[in-house]
């Protein structure tokens, strides 16, 4: 299982056990991964009100099916096979199912594997982001912020291949550091600011190139319905 493919492919997380209170590793980790950029959907029984701004539910099956990408888990090891029945029955399986630090069950994997769920348990979804972010700098992942939140407030989806992800991410941080500038990586510079600053990413031709061809020229912004 690669963890830096799960956590550059899917952008959304539900976190099931969100607390409300911060302080809390329950609380605090949805707080950071939002803050990197990630789309975070809280499930808390007693929420009355949004927790951290974002959507908030009291049931797991009252969460659309749209943001079922890596469903978290912040509850005790005994409650994880009434937690994965519960997912089944409803008819929301997720893309990735993550149990964090000190939960474990052998349940849910043979439960969910069998429906091409992937299964991470014992692990902290935060330390797995920085630890992939270690390997990279500040660039990259303001870069890699901004894409996630660029995209989703245009209803894009960004690149699926977790490595041509990676790759242009890495371009374009690359651009910044040497230009000052998130430069497309796919389109060269002519040295005059007032033209090169249209190849600023997202360049002034992406939403005509999305159109057309369902992404844009260097494959980093798509047309979610041309994923399918």
């Amino acid at each position: 299982m690669n963890l830096q493919h799960i956590l550059l492919r899917y952008h959304t997380v539900v976190f099931i056990g969100c607390s409300r209170h911060p302080g809390k590793p329950s609380y605090d980790v949805p707080r950071a991964m939002k803050d990197h950029g990630f789309f975070v959907v809280c499930v808390n029984p007693l929420a009355e009100e949004p927790i951290m701004n974002a959507p908030t539910y009291r049931r797991i099956e009252e969460v659309p099916d749209k943001y079922l990408e890596i469903v978290d888990v912040f509850r005790p090891s005994r409650e994880i096979p009434l937690i994965v029945r519960h997912l089944i029955h409803h008819g929301k399986v997720p893309k990735v199912f993550w149990m964090q630090e000190g939960i474990r069950s052998s349940f849910a994997k043979e439960a969910l594997s069998p429906l091409g769920v992937e299964v991470v348990e014992d692990r902290c979804i935060l330390k797995a982001y920085l630890s992939l972010l270690s390997r990279r700098d500040e660039v990259y992942a303001s870069i890699l912020k901004f894409v996630r939140v660029y995209a989703r407030a245009r209803g894009y989806a960004l690149n699926p291949d977790p490595e041509k992800l990676d790759e242009i991410v890495l371009a374009l941080a690359y651009n910044q550091r040497t230009h000052g500038y998130r430069f497309c990586p796919c389109r060269p510079l002519s040295g005059n600011f007032e033209e090169d600053k249209k190849k600023i990413c997202p360049c002034v031709w992406h939403e005509e190139e999305i159109k057309r061809d369902g992404h844009c020229r260097c494959g980093l912004f798509w047309n979610p319905e041309r994923l399918e």
